[in-house]
């Protein structure tokens, strides 16, 4: 589930405000915004020259409310370039329906189980812009309503939680899937940040740029005489100027377009991706030292500390998993331990007369350990190998989360998918080694005491 989350969506370290109190910052209830990444273009440079980060992406998040429904829905917006997101994470987002976002374009990719959740709480079905309705996408109960289904291909969305917020008509650009957890992403959506920015207020002054048509550019770079042709300003005549034709170049419309840098656009924060063999938790100090070296407004988290209860529920579920395991090996030594106890008592004669004829005490140690070392290598190898078939078996058998959540975490996927690598079986062999050793210290101790008289007194 880690290596899912980290690689196709948060990234090992995030750098959020340096002013952000909480670190619950990417998945908090209610969506609250975070506050602005100041000077971007700084941190940018700082991050390109450290050798242990793999690519970083600057993003947004907040909260939308979802206008023209039935009710009150909400949805979790991040905005970002998509094409450097699908770049830097992997491609881990692919189309249901529709088309995914390039660069530049404006609109919205919704996730395929939140459309089913938005049809629940506001009674209209999502189609992307430009293509037709897909029956066989409908839920049962959206099926029931027929030609009355209310379909749409945009979404009125208003920024919540920001002063300076709007509202704003998004286009559905397309109906997506994450590869992997997409249940547990159901409501995530991703929009281009242009429109995030607008919708959130975050534009300043110099992203409006007046763009004049060419004949009031020429006319407001001209000088008074050209304008006027040596006429006098208050003739009402005479001058080869025509007062209605200057008239109607004042009043030539404006044109409004947003021109964005988007090294200097707003941002909430980064996500970083570290390149393989680095620990995580030795990376987050070694950053926030950067930080501090170079005075860089952020603050430095782990994807675990900034995801809050999502991390936490994996935590709880590998922790289950983990004292479940360690449970399994404290069965299995007590019932190894006492089968060796009852079988170094069962040969009490034998050992008795081999003390009897000379042997010593670490000769029989000896004999016992190489006998159980045998048993344990030919019968935990015959464990290894069948694990190593059962998880190829149960990758073939393509075991389904079902729509849970819960299962898709402890899957760490929509399916099933074991895999025992080499790491895997080294791990259990040394797992195989430590049991084997706790099982037979006991057993060993008791053979160790066995006497010639105890082999009199038995027979």
């Amino acid at each position: 589930m880690e290596e899912n989350m980290v690689r196709s969506f948060t990234g090992h370290i995030i750098l959020v405000s340096k002013e952000e109190t909480k670190d619950n910052v990417l998945f908090t209830p209610m969506a609250k915004p975070l506050k602005i990444l100041p000077d971007y273009p700084k941190i940018k440079s700082v991050l390109e020259k450290q050798d242990f980060i793999q690519a970083f992406l600057p993003m947004t998040r907040g909260g939308v409310a979802i206008l023209g429904g039935q009710g009150m829905d909400f949805m979790l917006a991040f905005g970002c370039n998509f094409d450097d997101y699908q770049r830097v994470f992997g491609s881990p987002i692919t189309p249901v329906e529709g088309q995914l976002l390039k660069n530049g374009d404006h609109g919205l990719l919704v996730n395929v189980e939140g459309r089913k959740n938005h049809y629940k709480a506001e009674g209209f079905w999502l189609v992307p812009e430009g293509h037709s309705l897909v029956p066989a996408s409908l839920t049962d109960d959206a099926k029931k309503e027929g030609d009355k289904l209310d379909v749409r291909t945009s979404l009125a969305l208003e920024g919540f939680g920001e002063p300076n917020s709007t509202n704003k008509v998004v286009p559905i650009k397309g109906v997506v899937k994450f590869k992997s957890l997409n249940t547990a992403m159901a409501e995530v959506s991703i929009m281009d940040i242009e429109s995030f920015r607008e919708i959130f207020g975050y534009y300043t002054a110099r992203d409006v740029v007046e763009s004049l048509p060419p004949r009031e550019t020429a006319l407001m770079g001209a000088s008074e005489d050209a304008m006027f042709n040596d006429a006098d300003i208050y003739s009402t005549g005479g001058g080869g100027a025509n007062v209605t034709e200057l008239e109607q170049k004042i009043k030539t419309p404006v044109k409004v377009t947003r021109v964005i840098d988007f090294d200097s656009a707003a941002y909430n924060y980064v996500s970083i991706l570290l390149k393989p063999g680095n620990d995580l938790n030795r990376s987050v100090e070694r950053l926030k030292k950067i930080a501090k070296d170079n005075d860089l407004p952020v603050k430095v988290l782990s994807w675990k500390t900034a995801s809050g209860q999502v991390a936490q529920t994996a935590d709880i579920m590998q922790m289950i998993i983990n004292v479940f395991v360690i449970l399994l090996f404290i069965v299995a030594i007590i019932i190894i331990m006492n089968t060796l106890s009852m079988n170094a008592l069962e040969r009490t004669e034998e050992f008795g007369m081999m003390r009897a004829v000379g042997a010593q005490k670490h000769f029989i140690t000896r004999m016992f350990l190489w006998e159980t070392i045998s048993l344990a290598s030919i019968f935990g190898g015959a464990g290894i190998v069948l694990g190593v078939v059962a998880t190829w078996v149960a990758r073939l058998a393509h075991l389904g989360a079902g729509g849970s959540q819960v299962w898709e975490l402890v899957f760490g996927g929509e399916v099933f998918k074991p895999a025992l690598g080499p790491s895997g079986i080294i791990t259990g062999i040394i797992g195989l080694g430590v049991v084997t050793v706790l099982a037979v210290l006991y057993p060993v101790a008791v053979a160790r005491k066995i006497t010639p008289l105890d082999a009199i007194n038995r027979h």
